[in-house]
């Protein structure tokens, strides 16, 4: 009798246990490094793509904390403003990629190189160097 009772109780768990593994969904991730670290040219819109990954195939939305940027749906990363090193030179950011499964974040830092020359001198843009 007795061995009768665990036996049922072990197949209870079992079909317990592999019917969560068919219905969990995961949340997207970025992977194990969450502080990335950007050098953009003062004048330069683009900043550069931060894609999660899904172990299911789910679609991932992205969102941005910093009002002064932006992110695409495929996780492109742009300034909405002109970044000038003299009005700011680092801009920080928390990246979140979401679905149904749940959500994951990254932190963006983005520090601006300071150009030589300005942007009234556009003619010999070619010629600056940032530092």
């Amino acid at each position: 009798q007795m061995h009768k009772h665990l036996l049922t109780m072990f197949v209870m768990i079992f079909i317990i246990s592999c019917g969560d593994n068919e219905i969990s969904n995961q949340a997207p991730s970025f992977g194990f490094q969450k502080e990335r670290i950007v050098r953009v040219n003062e004048g330069s819109t683009d900043i550069g793509t931060f894609q999660a990954a899904d172990a299911d195939g789910d679609e991932i939305s992205y969102s941005i904390s910093n009002s002064d940027m932006s992110i695409t749906e495929d996780g492109l990363v742009t300034f909405n403003i002109i970044p000038d090193f003299e009005v700011e030179n680092v801009y920080s950011a928390t990246i979140t990629a979401s679905n149904d499964g749940g959500s994951d974040e990254i932190n963006l830092t983005v520090y601006i190189n300071d150009s030589d020359c300005e942007f009234d001198t556009a003619a010999a843009f070619n010629f600056c160097l940032f530092h």
